[in-house]
């Protein structure tokens, strides 16, 4: 299968490694005078201490929330007075900072990126606000019962591995949390060896890796970041968990282990999800659950992978009393894939959608930074949107 048209005409690039180890990717778009600079650290919650649930999170959260230099209120002035944003958080396996705003800023963008990542402060006042406003969420989450479902499920699928962990933490965790346990990890964590840097707008290449250089070229690790276990496979037969809550809806979510981003099945995977579940009103799962037997609003499934091996799952709600004829429906049309495969049309279905999806990931400055970081942080080939389309045609 032959690339879209313009997929491929992003831009100039480069690649540049720094001499502490940062990996600088530059892409040059020059449409609009405009820019995203994002950050990607090995800072995920998977890579927190056991015992310090919401770690991660916590300390993502208050990066922008001052520094050595800016407080919380300078840092905000400034943003706001160059009409840029700033933005963190994180995932399980890697935590993020984004800036964006116009070309002409960059210099300053940069500087302020390198602040935030490089010395947060972590004041006390601060923190005591934001460990507030965890502890509400958490209180909060406590009567939302798919989070609930979403946690077991986890703790299912990956047993003691760290991507089970909850990504907030509970009230307990979140309220031992110390300063020196967010210094601790961020120390740790944050270390320009094992991060990337992304800059994509109307920049000159050269002169973004200059301003990449002065804003990070002095920073410095100060521990080396821990590696991640490999994911033992859960047991093969077939288990269920249940919470009891004074409901009228089940939630119900169903799954295993699925597979790595780099896993050569990826493609493959991708096209049963949309066949499955993960294309709405086309998929089997929406036919049958929604429109043959009206037990639900919707249903849908995910591969979601991750550095290690991701889960498959699927999910939905529907009537408690109805809840065993969906969980049954929802076992055997993954049966009857897994047994029988896809139909051609089907296949052609699905090839489609995934080919008329993409162009909506590759519109903005910061989606072509997910790319860029997303390529080189899992190793994928180079420009890898084009080669999905190509694999497209032999899956």
């Amino acid at each position: 299968m032959k690339a879209a048209t313009g997929f491929d005409d992003l831009g100039d690039r480069t690649r540049t490694r720094l001499d502490n180890g940062l990996v600088v990717l530059v892409l040059g778009r020059r449409h609009l005078p405009i820019v995203s600079a994002t950050l990607l650290s090995p800072a995920g919650i998977a890579h927190q201490p056991s015992g310090l649930g919401g770690l991660a999170n916590f300390a993502s959260q208050l990066l922008p929330l001052g520094t050595g230099r800016r407080s919380a209120t300078e840092l905000a002035e400034e943003i706001d007075g160059l009409g840029a944003s700033l933005s963190s958080g994180c995932d399980y396996d890697f935590a993020t900072v984004e800036v964006a705003g116009l070309a002409r800023d960059l210099g300053r963008l940069i500087e302020i990126l390198a602040d935030v990542a490089r010395r947060p402060a972590f004041l006390e006042e601060e923190i005591e606000r934001k460990r507030s406003q965890l502890l509400g969420l958490l209180e909060k989450r406590e009567d939302e019962y798919p989070g609930l479902v979403r946690d077991r499920f986890f703790e299912m699928v990956y047993g003691g591995h760290p991507y089970h962990r909850r990504r907030e933490g509970n009230a307990e965790s979140v309220k031992s949390i110390a300063r020196s346990d967010l210094v601790g990890f961020h120390e740790g964590a944050y270390t320009p060896e094992d991060s990337i840097l992304a800059i994509v707008g109307d920049v000159d290449l050269p002169g973004a890796i200059r301003l990449a250089e002065e804003g990070f070229g002095g920073w410095r690790a100060s521990r080396t970041a821990a590696g991640l276990a490999e994911v033992q496979p859960a047991p093969a037969e077939r288990r269920v968990a249940t919470i009891q809550k004074e409901v009228t809806q089940a939630y119900i979510r169903i799954g295993s282990l699925g597979i790595a981003r780099d896993d050569p099945d990826f493609h493959a995977a991708a096209i049963t999800n949309f066949v499955l579940g993960g294309a709405g009103f086309g998929s089997r799962l929406m036919r049958n659950l929604r429109e043959d037997r009206g037990l639900t609003y919707g249903v849908y499934t995910s591969f979601q992978p991750r550095r290690r091996r991701g889960y498959f799952f699927a999910a939905m709600q529907t009537k408690v009393e109805t809840m065993n004829e969906a969980v049954r429906e929802i076992l055997r049309e993954c049966e009857l894939l897994s047994g029988h495969g896809v139909t051609e049309e089907e296949l052609a279905w699905a090839k489609r959608f995934f080919t008329g999806s993409l162009p909506l990931q590759l519109e903005t400055n910061d989606q072509l930074a997910q790319k860029l970081l997303e390529q080189e942080f899992f190793g994928l080939e180079d420009r890898f949107w084009l080669r999905d389309l190509e694999k497209m045609g032999d899956v």
